[in-house]
């Protein structure tokens, strides 16, 4: 028999396989995307144990979504600052992450970034401004590794 193992990306189907084989026969990552094609190994002569990449549905979420539930790779956004927008806007992220309060009257992602930047110590090389690309893709990994948890309900769901 077949034992196909399906599933989201990052889900742990690869480590799965290596347990279950009890050796590293597919390589594993803590970001998604590392199994990019459906691979086959024989548990027995008769049991065969398939590892293929996760099953992605992009026109169901939006991509800042996907890309905080480790679907979509951090390093490859082009607009990180969409993704942190997103993620603002639903969690209290200043509190959680001990931030200075912005000079102007709200909180963009920008500024998020640029908090979590100078927080951090992140600087560009030549000019020793705060680095908000790496400020954004951290914030974005906080919350792809459930350090930073992201809740929300179903669509139509109703208390």
């Amino acid at each position: 028999p077949t034992l196909p193992r399906p599933g989201l990306p990052n889900a742990g189907k690869s480590s799965v396989l290596n347990a279950l084989l009890g050796r590293s026969a597919v390589g594993v990552s803590r970001a998604p995307g590392r199994t990019r094609y459906f691979q086959t190994h024989f548990l027995t002569p008769s049991v065969r144990l398939c590892d293929c990449p996760g099953l992605v549905f992009p026109s169901r979420a939006p991509p800042e979504l996907q890309v905080l539930a480790g679907v979509y790779p951090i390093a490859q956004l082009q607009d990180p600052y969409s993704a942190v927008g997103f993620l603002g806007s639903r969690l209290a992220l200043p509190p959680l992450l001990q931030l200075r309060p912005p000079s102007g009257p709200g909180w963009t992602a920008w500024e998020l970034c640029e908090a979590w930047a100078e927080k951090r110590g992140y600087k560009t090389a030549r000019a020793a401004r705060n680095d908000v690309a790496r400020a954004a893709n951290g914030l974005l990994r906080l919350a792809a590794e459930g350090r930073l948890r992201l809740c929300m309900t179903p669509p139509g769901f109703t208390a």
